[in-house]
């Protein structure tokens, strides 16, 4: 008679099984980082900071990516990354009070106020879709 017990081994097998589905590009509500801030300046952290903070606030997971890259790389490592919003910002932004989002598939939109910006994420969490 052998005994065989695997207590992790079907959650193991499940997340396999996820993580082939998806390809790694989760939907939002089951992203490790369902959003990733991108300064164009670094005088564009706080801003992103900020914001962040807000977002965390609402329950979303957020990182504002500070590094010493080009914001062009920042951009690609959240696209390697499968990140499902990147969320901009520069001058013209924070002057608005807006972000501008730059979706996983390459589409953008711009001038976004911050508690609308906020309010799509929340929404696309709660109604779990694919973006």
């Amino acid at each position: 008679v052998m005994l065989h017990r695997a207590l992790f081994g079907s959650i193991e097998r499940f997340f396999g099984v996820l993580l082939e589905h998806y390809a790694g590009a989760f939907p939002v509500w089951l992203a490790p980082v369902q959003a990733t801030g991108i300064p164009i300046g670094d005088t564009h952290v706080p801003y992103l900071q900020e914001f962040a903070d807000e977002a965390r606030a609402r329950g979303l997971r957020i990182e504002v990516d500070a590094s010493s890259d080009r914001m062009q790389k920042k951009i690609r490592n959240a696209q390697k990354s499968k990140v499902p919003f990147m969320i901009i910002a520069g001058d013209e932004d924070v002057a608005g009070g807006a972000v501008s989002f730059r979706y996983r598939d390459g589409s953008q939109k711009n001038g976004i106020p911050r508690a609308e910006a906020i309010a799509e994420i929340v929404d696309a969490v709660e109604r779990r879709i694919q973006v």
